[in-house]
């Protein structure tokens, strides 16, 4: 005995009995499948349900047997996201939800994505009926899926693409989706739109202007009689003064010979394709090329680091497109926007073919006065010294205190405490002098700081 096979439940015997007797159809609508609760199944012991229920969906088609209609083929897709259990049993529901038969199934596991699943999983139940028209299905179509067994049973090239003979090729009627039909393929119709202009040469003329067409795709006929464009006597050459609209011939012809140009219709034509030798140049629209490229032009680029800005670099050697703001003598020539943008302020080089680099290194960088008045008379470019602002240091003396009783006497004294020497002599009783000259401090007056590399923009 085959050990595993589908079995109709108490309730779907019934459910035939009372189609029979009453004519009303059993609608089928559900199918589940389960794993057991981890053991193998017997069908007739699942008479109101599976086991353990895992998945359960719509029927996604139900197929009559082509010998034989009361067997019937119904079709469960189980959905790549859905796993991690193994099957063992099925079942099929109507729509009130009651078990109709149920089947048992080898043990299958049904993995999830997790476990390396890659598609959708069908599963298949057969059973009989007494009558077939006794069943209906209730499915969705917009729910269907389509099983590649089904697809390769059923789609296939002559069903798609049916008619035609051999060596016959698929062509399109109108813009129309599906307007196609089957052509021989020296069938196919090709229509030219043509401009031509005719001139009527002059003796030793060499140089046509062209009125009408242009030189792209341009086609010369003398006297009736095609010539080529090369290099030869009988040939013919875009003008290098304006290659759009004017042809050399290779020789002069006798005077009042016919020229005819023939061209196809430009705006009729596909556009133009780039010319690999002109590197870009002959891109009709830069402008909007950058801006469809979301890239900047040159002079953008410049304005965003322009020649002359210095920058302070956390490395050794300056990057590409800068130099050392090291005071060097560079060239005007080969330096020439760095040039045009300092000219001789930090030094004329040569005077002809040099000039001189501003040179930061060791330096500390002040922002031009520029008529504010606090570095008044600074000239833009040049460097200052380092220097103290005058003070004075009250140290280096102990002046007595005069023997007064009086506020303003006492005031005095204190005001000649925190004033020069001169406002103090009529204070100056016994005292002490502690002067010294030993000298305290280093070689400069600076800031704490740290040392990065200044280099300026060309």
């Amino acid at each position: 005995m085959n050990p595993y096979r589908t079995v109709h439940t108490p309730a779907g015997l019934a459910m035939m009995a009372a189609a029979q007797a009453s004519g009303s159809p059993i609608n089928l609508v559900e199918m589940a499948v389960g794993d057991g609760n981890g053991n193998p199944v017997a069908p007739e012991d699942l008479t109101t349900g599976l086991v353990r229920e895992r998945y359960r969906a719509e029927i996604n088609s139900a197929t009559q047997h082509p010998g034989e209609p009361n067997r019937w083929t119904v079709e469960l897709v189980i959905p790549v996201s859905v796993g991690g259990f193994v099957m063992r049993e099925a079942g099929v529901f109507d729509s009130n939800g009651t078990l109709f038969a149920v089947a048992n199934l080898p043990d299958a596991q049904k993995p999830a994505e997790a476990d390396g699943a890659y598609s959708d999983t069908v599963v298949r139940m057969e059973f009989l009926v007494t009558n077939a028209d006794d069943i209906t299905f209730q499915i969705d179509p917009s729910a269907i899926i389509a099983t590649r067994t089904w697809i390769m049973n059923n789609v296939t090239s002559a069903q798609l693409l049916p008619g035609g003979n051999t060596g016959q090729v698929l062509t399109k009627q109108s813009n129309a989706d599906g307007d196609v039909d089957w052509e021989d393929p020296d069938a196919a119709n090709v229509t030219v739109d043509m401009i031509e202009e005719r001139q009527t040469l002059a003796a030793g003329q060499t140089q046509i202007d062209l009125a009408v067409c242009t030189t792209r795709g341009l086609a010369v006929y003398i006297e009736g009689v095609r010539i080529n464009q090369g290099l030869l006597a009988a040939e013919w050459e875009k003008n290098p003064a304006d290659e759009d609209a004017s042809i050399i011939l290779g020789k002069s012809w006798p005077a009042a010979t016919k020229v005819l140009m023939v061209q196809n219709e430009p705006s009729n034509m596909a556009s133009p394709p780039l010319e690999r030798d002109r590197n870009l140049a002959d891109v009709p629209d830069k402008a909007a090329g950058r801006t469809n490229l979301g890239v900047y032009s040159k002079e953008e680029s410049d304005l965003l680091a322009p020649a002359g800005q210095i920058a302070y670099f956390a490395m050794a050697t300056p990057p590409a497109g800068w130099l050392k703001a090291n005071g060097a003598l560079i060239s005007r020539t080969a330096y020439a926007r760095l040039f045009a943008a300092l000219g001789e302020s930090f030094g004329a080089g040569d005077g002809f073919n040099t000039f001189k680099l501003p040179d930061l290194r060791g330096e500390f960088v002040r922002g031009h006065d520029d008529g504010r008045g606090v570095d008044i008379g600074r000239v833009f470019g040049t460097t200052q010294a380092d220097a103290l602002k005058s003070h004075w240091h009250a140290t280096d003396f102990y002046v007595s205190p005069p023997r007064v009783g009086g506020t303003a006497e006492a005031a005095k004294y204190l005001r000649s405490a925190l004033h020069p020497v001169q406002d103090r002599q009529d204070y100056v009783g016994p005292r002490q002098d502690h002067s010294s000259t030993d000298a305290t401090g280093g070689n400069e007056t600076r800031p704490r700081n740290v040392a990065l590399l200044a280099c300026i923009k060309f």
